[in-house]
């Protein structure tokens, strides 16, 4: 570990996605979170998508899984939270299709470049300060894979920019004294989006977790203010957000995978927790 080193956030870049999404929305390539994904990409199974918003998208309530590698309906939209990739790829689908450009490109242009991000990005060749690189990317820089576009799990980001990530949001696109992006595009992914009848559920922004509900195998603290929020990866790592004590922790790992016994839910909580106890 190193002052530069970088790690593979995994689901952690559905913020990223997610902030992709409010950007078009605020610039009304969207019109609306309940317009139906249908809608915004032709040639789709009509049977398969039928009534699937970009609110159930970005919330994980679109009714959508694997079986078997392949994609099923399991439920009708807005009737079940369940969380998984399935409705990630036609999300992207949908970005690249009203933009025409990649959710890389969008955001270097919106936040990466702006705020002179030097260590965020989808990394499709090796380098020496990427840690947990289990998609092996090519040591030879001449060898590039097709990874860099914004939607694979190879997005890498150090510590120090994550926790900048966080910060960017917590002060509702205004960092350093500039306003990076407009406000209300951080409104949008950081307050509930999740449909209003689904209150017993986990609740979701732009895929970011919030817990105003107080449900109980939420993954924030118990101890957590309620307008708290944080996203999750797969490595282990962590971003939350409390805007009730103005801070932001961030928590890396170079782990990939669960030991036995190890109980995810509750150490994700008791993170929470130990930061809320820290500013409290």
């Amino acid at each position: 570990m190193e002052e530069d080193s970088r790690f593979n956030i995994y689901s952690a870049r559905k913020s990223y996605i997610g902030l992709a999404v409010a950007i078009l929305l605020n610039d009304g390539k969207i019109n609306s979170l309940d317009d139906l994904a249908l809608e915004y990409v032709a040639g789709l199974n009509d049977n398969l998508y039928k009534g699937i918003t970009l609110r159930h998208l970005v919330t994980h309530t679109h009714g959508l899984k694997f079986m078997n590698d392949e994609l099923i309906r399991s439920s009708s939209p807005g009737s079940e939270w369940v969380y998984n990739d399935a409705g990630l790829s036609l999300l992207y689908k949908i970005i690249t299709n009203i933009s025409k450009r990649t959710v890389n490109g969008i955001l270097q242009e919106y936040v990466f470049n702006p705020l002179e991000f030097s260590e965020t990005g989808w990394e499709s060749t090796y380098q020496n300060n990427l840690v947990a690189d289990v998609f092996e990317l090519p040591e030879d820089p001449k060898i590039r894979l097709d990874k860099d576009t914004g939607f694979e799990r190879n997005l890498y980001v150090s510590a120090r920019e994550f926790a900048h990530w966080g910060y960017l949001h917590l002060n509702n696109g205004n960092l350093h004294g500039k306003q990076v992006l407009p406000r209300n595009i951080f409104e949008f992914t950081t307050s509930i989006q999740t449909p209003k009848d689904m209150f017993h559920t986990p609740q979701n922004g732009f895929f970011w977790f919030k817990n105003d509900n107080a449900y109980l195998n939420s993954e924030l603290g118990e101890e957590l203010p309620i307008n708290s929020y944080q996203i999750l990866g797969a490595s282990g790592c962590a971003c939350l957000v409390i805007p009730e004590y103005k801070a932001v922790a961030v928590r890396m790992y170079n782990k990939i995978g669960n030991p036995v016994g190890y109980d995810y839910l509750r150490d994700i909580k008791d993170f929470g927790n130990l930061v809320s106890s820290l500013c409290n």
